[in-house]
């Protein structure tokens, strides 16, 4: 499948063993617009050394290929985090489930976000690293769903804007499949008869 997704163009059509997917994004256009936030990155950055946290665990193929684009001297680390309880809403209904490695003290912090789907959870994740004291944080999303807004937690990089379509590839999974895909595709799940 990996050989004949780099071949796929846009609105083609795929079949899986459980769904099907319409390619929303071509891995050329991934990584054209990985390089150009990649050079962003690398430009406002410049003489500094930034720690890429990525947020597990759609974040961290977009992690590594961003790190890779962009020619600075950087860091790398990673922070998952759960709703304790799917229904509610509030900034603190989060819970750490893998905590960062690194001392971000007085550190620029880029959070690396395979899609940023609303900002509630964001918005927990930047008073999180806020009381580590770093320098600065900006977030990096690869794929913006509509959902998202503009609300209180900024994109200062962002990848592609999709609709509702639920997305696999570069990452994003279906039941922790397909994030190996270099393409984003919508994805549908075979219907129950």
């Amino acid at each position: 499948m990996l050989d004949s997704a780099l071949k796929l163009q846009r609105g083609d059509e795929f079949r899986l063993s459980d769904g099907v997917g319409h390619v929303l994004y071509t891995a050329g256009d991934v990584r054209e617009r990985t390089q150009e936030l990649g050079r962003q990155l690398a430009e406002d950055y410049a003489g500094k050394v930034p720690v890429l946290v990525a947020m597990l665990r759609g974040g961290f193929v977009f992690q590594c290929d961003l790190a890779r684009a962009a020619a600075i001297p950087q860091e790398v680390d990673f922070l998952s985090v759960s709703r304790f309880n799917s229904e509610e809403k509030g900034r603190t209904a989060v819970k750490v489930l893998h905590d960062l490695r690194s001392d971000i003290r007085g550190r620029d912090i880029v959070v690396v976000e395979g899609i940023r789907t609303g900002s509630t959870k964001m918005e927990y994740v930047r008073t999180f690293l806020t009381l580590h004291e770093p320098a600065s944080i900006r977030f990096a999303a690869l794929v913006c769903h509509p959902r998202a807004g503009d609300g209180s937690v900024p994109l200062q990089y962002k990848g592609f804007d999709i609709g509702e379509e639920f997305v696999i590839g570069c990452g994003l999974d279906y039941q922790e499949r397909y994030r190996n895909l270099p393409l984003i595709a919508a994805f549908t799940p075979p219907t129950k008869a």
